[in-house]
C-alpha cells in the first residue's frame, strides 16, 4: 500500500466544502467498512442483470455445467441452444428439463452465457427463484471481468488511459464495498444506473481493459477501511460531501473539493422547463407528496458547493418542502442533471425555467475533471489523491493495510 500522490500545480484548488448536520446523528449510516481478513472472499462479485420475470432466454455455444441447488453437477456439454427458463412447482425448468430447488447455476468460464440474444455474461450466471413463481438473473463474475463490462459504459474508451484507470480504480473500490455491504443479500449490485451500468462481454473495449488489468485489484481505502467511489459526471465547479447528499456520516475521502477541470464539459451548465402541471402530477405520482395547483418555486437549503437541498413549492393553499436530489429524480434526471441549481424563474403559460451546471449528485470523482487532467499528464495516481482527499491505494490482495501516522 502507498499514499497516493497530489496534484502539486493545483494543490492551491484544495478548498474543502464546510458539512452541517442534515440528519440526526442516530440516523445515518456508516460509509466505509473493513476489509475481510480473508481477501478470497471477494473474488467474485454477484450482479443483478435481470429482475424478476416470468422467464429468461438463455443459450451457450461452449462448454457448460449445470449445477443445482445443493450443488451437484446436474447436467454439462459442449453447448446448448436457445432455452427459456422458468419457475416451476418447487423447481426450475430449463427448456424440457426440470431441476429442484431455489436456483440453477449455469457456468461457462471462457466463452459465457447468452442471455436474451443480446448480452453474454462471463463466468457463470444463476437463475434464481423469487416470489409469485417469477425468476431472476444474477451473474456471479470476477471483479476486474466485471470491470470490463463496466468501464466502457461509463467512461469514454477515448480518453486518456490514466483517466480511464482513474474510473477503473473508483469503479473496483465501490463494487468491492458494495460485495461487503450487501454479503447477506443474494446479489450485490445491479446492472443498471442506480449502482454501475453494466453491459456485459460484448460492450469490452480493448483500451478500457488495459485501465483494468493495469490497476488489477486496486482499491481505495481511508483509515484502513474502504469505502464507495463514488463518481459522477460533471460537477459544475466544485464536488459536494457525501452527508449532505445521503443519510451518511462525514467521510473525509468524500467531503468534497474545489474542480476548475470540468468547465468544458458539455453538461457544464444545463437548462431545463416544466409546466406547473407537470410538476404536480410528479410530485405526487412519484414523491407521494399531493399539492394544489402550483403557483412558484424557490429554493430552500443550500450547501458550501451551492447545491439545493430543499426545493420550496408554493401551491393554492400552502408552501410543501421536499428534499432536493428526490425532486430531480421525480423531474427525470437527465432533464435537471443536477441540483447544483442557479436560478428558478416562473414563464408564460405556467411554466418554470430551472438553470443550472454539472451532471450528477457531485460526489467524489468529477469524470469530465478526470478527462481534462489525463489530458494535461497527470497520473491516475494524482488524480485520485486530488478527488479522494486523504485515500490510499492498495491491493485486494495486500494484507489489511497499516495506517500512515497522518491516518492513525
Amino acid at each position: 500500500m502507498f499514499p497516493l500522490k497530489r496534484v502539486s500545480a493545483i494543490t492551491l484548488l484544495l478548498i474543502f466544502s464546510l458539512s452541517f448536520p442534515v440528519f440526526a446523528a442516530r440516523d445515518l449510516r456508516e460509509i466505509s467498512l473493513p476489509l475481510p481478513k480473508d481477501p478470497t472472499a471477494l473474488q467474485k462479485i454477484r450482479v443483478l442483470v435481470m429482475k424478476p420475470q416470468s422467464e429468461i432466454r438463455l443459450a451457450c455455444s461452449h462448454a457448460y455445467k449445470i449445477y443445482d441447488s445443493s450443488g451437484r453437477l446436474a447436467d454439462h456439454g459442449e453447448k446448448f441452444p436457445l432455452l427459456t427458463a422458468r419457475a416451476k412447482d418447487d423447481g426450475i425448468l430449463l427448456g424440457k428439463s426440470f431441476f429442484p430447488g431455489v436456483f440453477l447455476r449455469i457456468q461457462s468460464e471462457n466463452h459465457g452465457i447468452q442471455v436474451g440474444g443480446k448480452r453474454t455474461y462471463r463466468d457463470t450466471v444463476v437463475i434464481r427463484r423469487t416470489r409469485g413463481d417469477r425468476i431472476e438473473l444474477i451473474n456471479h463474475i470476477p471483479v476486474d471481468d466485471y470491470l470490463k463490462g463496466v468501464i466502457p459504459f461509463e467512461a469514454n474508451p477515448l480518453w486518456t488511459l490514466e483517466a480511464l484507470k482513474v474510473q477503473a480504480v473508483a469503479s473496483r473500490t465501490f463494487a468491492v464495498f458494495k460485495m461487503i455491504e450487501q454479503a447477506d443479500q443474494p446479489y450485490d449490485v445491479s446492472s443498471g444506473i442506480f449502482s454501475q451500468v453494466y453491459a456485459g462481454k460484448k460492450i469490452e473495449n480493448p483500451k478500457t481493459n488495459q485501465a483494468v488489468e493495469d490497476t488489477r485489484g486496486e482499491i481505495l481505502v481511508y483509515k484502513n477501511k474502504i469505502f464507495p467511489g463514488y463518481f459522477h459526471s460533471t460537477c459544475g465547479g466544485r464536488t459536494t460531501g457525501a452527508d449532505l447528499v445521503w443519510r451518511v456520516k462525514p467521510l473525509d475521502p468524500l467531503r468534497g473539493v474545489e474542480c476548475k477541470f470540468c468547465a468544458k464539459s458539455p453538461h457544464y451548465r444545463w437548462e431545463a422547463v416544466f409546466t406547473a402541471s407537470e410538476i404536480k402530477e410528479k410530485t405526487a405520482q412519484k414523491g407521494g407528496i399531493p399539492v394544489q395547483e402550483v403557483k412558484g418555486i424557490k429554493l430552500g437549503k443550500i450547501d458550501a458547493a451551492g447545491r439545493a437541498h430543499e426545493v420550496l413549492i408554493q401551491s393554492t393553499w400552502m408552501e410543501r418542502s421536499v428534499d432536493a436530489d428526490a425532486f430531480r429524480v421525480w423531474m427525470g434526471p437527465e432533464k435537471m442533471k443536477s441540483n447544483l441549481i442557479t436560478g428558478v424563474a416562473a414563464m408564460e403559460g405556467n411554466r418554470f425555467r430551472f438553470k443550472g451546471r454539472g451532471w450528477g449528485h457531485g460526489v467524489g470523482v468529477c469524470q469530465y475533471g478526470m478527462k481534462y487532467l489525463g489530458e494535461l499528464g497527470y497520473g491516475y495516481r494524482e488524480i485520485l489523491g486530488y478527488y479522494y482527499p486523504g485515500a490510499l491505494l492498495t491491493k485486494l490482495s495486500d494484507p489489511a493495510p497499516k495506517g500512515t501516522k497522518e491516518q492513525d
